[in-house]
């Protein structure tokens, strides 16, 4: 079990004491947690790169208080590790916590925090249902999937799917099947090797399945990608579809010479001024010291680094409001029955759905549920000479194409890769086949 760990914020100077018990008057150093899991270095370099550069900003109304962090490493198949985590941070008086869950510690956090009304900033998975005091970064990818897959007619394809993110994406697929007979062979895979995805893949060649919606996490999409070059299904004829958010985060070389047809989303766009400018601090971060600095930042560590900047915003405004969010009283009782939750927690949770910036993943703003709203991925395709971009997707106008994409039938392209970069795809299906 890997122990947890209070990193050293050296990198922001010495810190003073915790700030005192000033009544009434809003801190000049504001507690924040940060809970991280594994392999996340590089999400963790985002975090600290964004409270370094609020902390010194050299604008007074921007930054009228220093962001003052608390980080832990959890182990996220230990609960008690978990607990013990979120403890900790509570005990030291934390306003808010930025964390990373995975589904073994996704329901132990969001319950801590609609008990004790201590406001969860994530940029995990969207979580399932209404819970209260969780602020999903990550926009949901069912609208923009769904639309693509209309858009490209897709009525029979292979669902390759994990159960890290929950189930949200497959009951999605199988609503649709139903509804439009779409044939759907959906399969988990999160238990397969890498002779496993290889007997797979050939099984489903001697089946003629040519068209893949692939919904998987960074690491087992890049190793099953790998699987399907090493068995020669990445050349033309063979169709993917990439449930991701970031379609530039994934290696795909080979595919690009291919000649297969791969189609993604992309949440961030590297040519916006503000991603423009954040990269140029990036690109100067020492490696050893930024763990993950030497590429570019993932979609989810642009996710984090647009966390801390809601956290800052909602804290301005409440200092605005004059509203007193002190922690006396309670800060320790986590585990108290019945729970005691912290009297100002609704007004934080408050200030932080009502926010509204731009951040390095375009307008950041939830809904009362604490779900991203008014958002904007774009459509690339994906050529032999690199990707280019065709289109979007929004809530308000849906899937709009700058040019007609290329039939995703492999005799009407020429060795061509499609990819779709955006935060959410759209594909289409028929009368839904599980296969686990």
């Amino acid at each position: 079990m890997r122990n947890i760990i209070l990193f050293s914020w050296h990198f922001l100077g010495v810190f003073s004491t915790l700030w005192g018990l000033a009544t009434g008057a809003f801190p000049s150093s504001v507690q924040i947690g940060g809970l991280f899991i594994r392999n996340t270095d590089q999400e963790y370099t985002a975090f600290r790169l964004a409270i370094f550069l609020h902390n010194t900003s050299p604008n007074a109304t921007e930054a009228p208080f220093n962001l003052v962090p608390h980080v832990d490493n959890i182990e996220t198949a230990n609960s008690f590790a978990v607990t013990n985590a979120f403890c900790s941070q509570y005990s030291r008086g934390v306003f808010a916590i930025f964390g990373l869950y995975d589904k073994r510690s996704v329901n132990t956090l969001t319950s801590f925090c609609g008990a004790l009304h201590i406001s969860l900033v994530t940029p995990s998975f969207p979580t399932e249902g209404e819970g209260q005091f969780t602020l999903q970064l990550r926009p949901s990818i069912r609208g923009a999937l769904l639309s693509l897959l209309d858009k490209y007619e897709w009525n029979q394809f292979v669902f390759l799917y994990d159960t890290d993110r929950g189930y949200a994406i497959l009951q999605a697929i199988m609503e649709r099947a139903g509804q439009d007979a779409w044939q759907v062979s959906a399969i988990c895979v999160e238990s397969f090797n890498d002779a496993a995805y290889r007997r797979l893949l050939e099984e489903l060649d001697r089946r003629q399945e040519k068209k893949y919606v692939i919904d998987l996490e960074p690491e087992r999409l890049q190793t099953i990608l790998e699987q399907a070059v090493s068995v020669g299904k990445h050349v033309k004829g063979f169709n993917y579809i990439i449930a991701n958010l970031g379609f530039k985060d994934i290696s795909l070389e080979r595919f690009m010479h291919g000649g297969a047809n791969v189609t993604g989303f992309q949440l961030v766009d590297f040519g916006k001024p503000i991603v423009i400018k954040l990269m140029q601090r990036w690109n100067k971060l020492d490696q050893r010291e930024y763990p993950g600095s030497e590429s570019p930042p993932k979609y989810t560590s642009s996710l984090t680094y647009d966390g801390v900047l809601v956290m800052a915003e909602a804290f301005r405004t409440l200092r605005r409001q004059k509203i007193d969010i002190s922690r006396r009283g309670n800060a320790g009782d986590c585990l108290a029955n019945p729970a005691a939750p912290w009297n100002q927690g609704i007004d934080m949770e408050r200030a932080l759905k009502q926010v509204r910036i731009q951040g390095l993943t375009g307008n950041i703003q939830f809904d009362h549920f604490g779900r991203r709203i008014n958002y904007t991925m774009d459509v690339f395709e994906l050529k032999s000479n690199g990707p280019r971009k065709i289109g979007y997707w929004n809530d308000n106008d849906k899937l709009v194409l700058n040019e007609s994409p290329q039939t995703n039938d492999s005799s009407a392209i020429d060795n061509r890769t499609v990819v779709v970069v955006t935060t959410i795809m759209p594909l289409m299906m028929r009368k839904p086949l599980l296969r686990h």
